[in-house]
């Protein structure tokens, strides 16, 4: 009858041993599987939302530093200074055009307002460039009086009206951003958790063994 004892206890040891086995291995690719998730969160929100916010700061960066180019080009004396600032504005404008556009092209990972947002800014971008130019040539022409008054006025309003769409842009990334951020922060409770309370099963599994040979031992 020992014998019989004996083989069904090592049975449930090795029932035992395997079932904690396969909670450790499930705990291990369920870990892993959740790392990874969190790491393409992560990218996701830096490739994503984080590096065109930052883009788009700079393009916002590269709007004011035109408008203070304009400015001083009216109101410079030196030519070849102001010769210097409208290289300044038109590779400006250039790297503007080369952004915008990249992000309009790569709508697959943006949503629709975004989208919207760059192609308004683009068309009242355009719009004050032509206004930009004006001013340009108005002073090129003598009129560096009415150059200046238009820059104040009309200019203004259309530079606002450029400006408007990308900090508007610029505030949904940070809010989707956000979004992502709380997101990940509320899948690494639930990983925890987990991770947790399997390692707490695996413990109970391990004590009741322990029990379990302690008992049959005592009894032999």
């Amino acid at each position: 009858m020992r014998w019989i004892q004996n083989r069904r206890t090592a049975l449930n040891l090795i029932s035992a041993y395997y079932f904690q086995l396969a909670v450790l291995l499930g705990l291990g690719i369920y870990g892993i599987s959740a790392v990874n998730k969190l790491v393409r969160q992560f990218d996701d929100l830096f490739g994503q939302k984080l590096i065109p916010a930052m883009d788009i700061s700079h393009v916002l960066e590269l709007q004011y530093q035109n408008r203070f180019h304009l400015e001083e080009f009216l109101t410079g004396l030196s030519l070849e200074n102001q010769v210097q600032l409208l290289d300044d504005i038109r590779r400006n404008n250039a790297e503007i055009d080369s952004l915008v556009n990249h992000y309009i092209a790569s709508a697959s990972f943006m949503e629709k307002e975004e989208i919207q947002d760059l192609k308004d800014f683009a068309k009242a971008h355009q719009t004050y460039r032509k206004e930009e130019n004006y001013i340009v040539n108005l002073h090129g022409t003598g009129h560096g009086t009415e150059a200046a008054e238009r820059f104040k006025l009309e200019s203004t309003i259309k530079f606002q009206n450029a400006v408007r769409p990308m900090k508007k842009f610029e505030a949904v990334e940070l809010e989707l951003g956000k979004k992502i951020f709380e997101r990940v922060k509320s899948q690494v409770k639930v990983i925890n958790w987990v991770l947790y309370m399997c390692m707490a099963f695996a413990i109970l599994i391990a004590i009741a063994v322990g029990l379990n040979l302690s008992r049959h031992f005592m009894e032999n």
